[in-house]
């Protein structure tokens, strides 16, 4: 009987430790499953707002999305669509598009940039205003979360500012 007690416990001891390691991987599934229920979405000031419409270009396309208005109590600054350029591996070497951003059938910029190859560059853009919904912009980097550029993967994402108009935008 006093061989068996320990025996009995570093076998507990040893199946507490196996139970406490593999125990976040059965519960991972769960643990996903309960948030995904949940229903929670990402801040569009964050995500760029969803998809609203894509422009196919020979070898590339641009998304743009739906205007993002940020809360008040972010601050992020004013209105701004997101628009993204993809694959960026497909991008010529230089950029000057015209973007409809309210899908009206009209181009309401003009975006001028640079494609280097060096995935780590610094980008910075150029947007020539086409309408009063959207303001000419020069050397756009990392400002902030409403006017940047920058490389996401294999995507070049741009946030351009919109004027705060009474009328709605979007498709």
């Amino acid at each position: 009987m006093k061989r068996i007690v320990p025996i009995l416990a570093y076998t507990a001891a040893a199946l507490t430790i196996v139970a406490v390691i593999l125990s976040p991987f059965v519960l991972m599934g769960w643990f996903v499953r309960g948030v995904a229920a949940l229903g929670l979405r990402t801040d569009p000031v964050y995500s760029g707002g969803e998809a609203a419409y894509a422009i196919p270009k020979s070898g590339y396309r641009i998304i743009v999305n739906r205007p993002v208005v940020p809360k008040s109590l972010l601050r992020a600054g004013p209105t701004f669509v997101q628009i993204a350029w993809e694959p960026a591996s497909a991008l010529p070497a230089r950029i000057g598009d015209e973007v409809d951003v309210d899908h009206d059938g009209r181009p309401d910029l003009v975006a001028r940039f640079a494609v280097p190859r060096d995935r780590t560059a610094q980008l910075q853009a150029d947007v020539t205003s086409l309408s009063p919904r959207v303001a000419s912009m020069r050397g756009i980097a990392r400002q902030s979360f409403t006017s940047a550029i920058v490389r996401v993967g294999d995507r070049i994402v741009l946030r351009v500012p919109l004027a705060d108009l009474k009328r709605p935008m979007g498709p």
